[in-house]
């Protein structure tokens, strides 16, 4: 196999293996009856213990503050989350779960985390170990070319 083959395979496999793991992430959503991006604030909040902002969490996740936003006002509406303000500051709001939120969403959050523990479980502490270490260089090397790529666009759009 050629080198450009190769490396044609392996971003097929690579993003196979991603978009499979977030399709299972999708039905446990799904499951629990919750769309992707409510899923994935209360599964953040669980996992840091405790309150963020929406700046915070939106910065975390990697998504739009607005998707951020319309998640959470609809938690909020359905009395699954509260917004608190932080030091004075009403534009500045602390993401908060409730007892409802607590007791309703709380033990599926938890389930997913007993879930992805006796997954990892299944693999040694030295694989873990690779496998993060690996995704993190794959992640470095991406990221640098896709800066490069889009320094380079930028350039060539000021000269259009």
């Amino acid at each position: 196999m050629h080198k450009q083959e190769e490396l044609t395979a392996f971003w097929k496999a690579e993003n196979r293996l991603y978009n499979e793991t977030n399709q299972l992430y999708h039905r446990l959503a799904r499951h629990n009856g919750l769309s992707d991006c409510a899923f994935w604030l209360l599964y953040t909040l669980r996992d840091e213990g405790g309150p963020m902002t929406q700046a915070q969490l939106s910065a975390l996740l990697c998504l739009p503050k607005q998707t951020v936003n319309s998640a959470l006002k609809q938690m909020t509406e359905a009395g699954c989350l509260r917004l608190e303000a932080v030091d004075g500051n009403l534009k500045n709001k602390r993401v908060c779960l409730t007892e409802l939120g607590e007791a309703r969403l709380g033990p599926a959050i938890d389930d997913v985390f007993r879930l992805e523990e006796r997954a990892a479980a299944r693999l040694t502490a030295e694989e873990r170990s690779a496998l993060l270490s690996l995704e993190e260089k794959l992640l470095d090397a991406f990221r640098a070319e896709a800066e490069q790529a889009i320094a380079r666009s930028a350039g060539f759009q000021e000269d259009v």
